[in-house]
């Protein structure tokens, strides 16, 4: 028994000194299949996450984290068909956050739905050396104060526990901010106090970056040495914007994030929307 101990204490030693080995995860997000999708079947937004999947399957990530909005309309059968089949063609581990357009509004009826749906509307865990969290944006823009005090005292507990960590990734759907901390509220950032709560939250538990989605384009910000990264959508862009992913390089001295379009995706007919 002596001799084993001793075994594990020289593995763990090992271990623990190893030398830190690179990877690549990517964020998708949005593929929102049936927004602004008039064909039958929804062959346009099947089409648009085909080609993300194949595109980021090509890169062989260690992980793919998707950040919300995963179909239009979260009681169409026929979405949901198309996510599904889709999502499990993704080759690496995958981690999903509730939209805005999956649980509509928040109540606890539309959270069990999606629980049911998904099994989980938050996670967090360690990896390559890494925390990696992510949480429920919609319990904070519909104003659920319960539920979002609830998962706040949840989010400090994982965030604490994540000291020591590399680095500190944070997932969810809708930005805090876009690009800056006084840009105009709106349905597409949090509101001005909530951007002090969290933003605050993010540096006093040194978050290196936090990755969102919801807006249909693509934006970068950074908050006192926090950076801040919104993606385009997997699915239909707005605003000019082009489909496409989030590429993180994570290496032993810091991370590279590049915003890719999807190969081969031509821009979305622009027509009326109600978000």
């Amino acid at each position: 028994m002596r001799y084993l101990n001793l075994l594990t204490a020289a593995l763990l030693t090992l271990s623990a000194c190893a030398p830190f080995k690179p990877f690549t995860f990517v964020q998708m997000t949005d593929p929102q299949i049936g927004f602004m999708d008039r064909s039958a079947g929804y062959i346009r937004s099947d089409t648009l996450m085909q080609k993300a999947v194949l595109a980021v399957n090509a890169l062989e990530p260690a992980l793919v984290f998707v950040t919300g909005d995963l179909v239009n309309d979260p009681y169409d059968a026929v979405q949901d068909s198309i996510y599904r089949v889709r999502i499990a063609e993704v080759e690496a581990p995958v981690y999903t956050l509730p939209g805005n357009h999956d649980i509509t509004p928040f109540t606890q009826e539309n959270l069990a739905h999606y629980l049911d749906w998904r099994g989980y509307d938050r996670f967090s865990f360690k990896k390559y050396d890494c925390a990696f969290i992510g949480f429920d944006t919609n319990r904070i823009q519909d104003g659920a104060e319960e539920a979002a005090a609830e998962q706040l005292t949840w989010l400090r507990a994982q965030l604490a526990a994540a000291k020591g960590a590399r680095y500190t990734f944070v997932f969810l759907h809708c930005p805090v901010i876009r690009e800056n901390l006084d840009e105009r509220d709106d349905n597409f950032n949090f509101s001005p106090e909530n951007r002090e709560l969290y933003l605050s939250l993010f540096k006093e538990y040194g978050v290196d970056a936090v990755f969102a989605g919801h807006t249909h384009q693509d934006y970068a910000g950074e908050y006192e040495g926090i950076r801040l990264y919104t993606a385009g959508p997997v699915g239909n862009a707005l605003g000019g914007a082009k489909s496409g992913y989030h590429v993180v390089r994570v290496g032993s001295d810091g991370f590279e994030v590049e915003y890719v379009p999807t190969p081969g995706v031509t821009a979305a007919p622009q027509r009326n929307f109600r978000r």
